[in-house]
């Protein structure tokens, strides 16, 4: 072979090598991409698991605030006929004693 021919031979060498190099290099950068991707991903998925349940608790929250408040007005509400009912009592106890005295 000549001087020229390893030359030659030299170059086409070196040129696979950058090639491959860049081609490694850039399959490397899209490896890293879609990881990067895939994590995202994976931390939104999970992101909206978390807001979906969050979302389930407060629906159940406000029922059971609703019921609880639905309680109080029907306990408020005994409360007050059981006050009339006393004060009637009290009334007609005191009549009692005033037409007995």
């Amino acid at each position: 072979m000549t001087k020229t021919a390893d030359a030659t031979k030299n170059i086409n060498i070196s040129l696979i090598a950058i090639l491959a190099g860049w081609a490694l290099t850039i399959l490397a950068i899209v490896w890293q991409v879609a990881i990067k991707d895939a994590t995202y991903t994976s931390r939104l998925d999970f992101i909206e698991a978390e807001l979906t349940a969050v979302d389930e608790r407060l629906d159940t929250a406000e029922e059971f605030r609703l019921n609880i408040s639905s309680d109080l007005a029907e306990i408020k509400t005994d409360l007050m006929w059981n006050r009339k009912q006393l004060q009637e009592n009290a009334s007609n106890i005191q009549a009692i004693r005033n037409e007995n005295g």
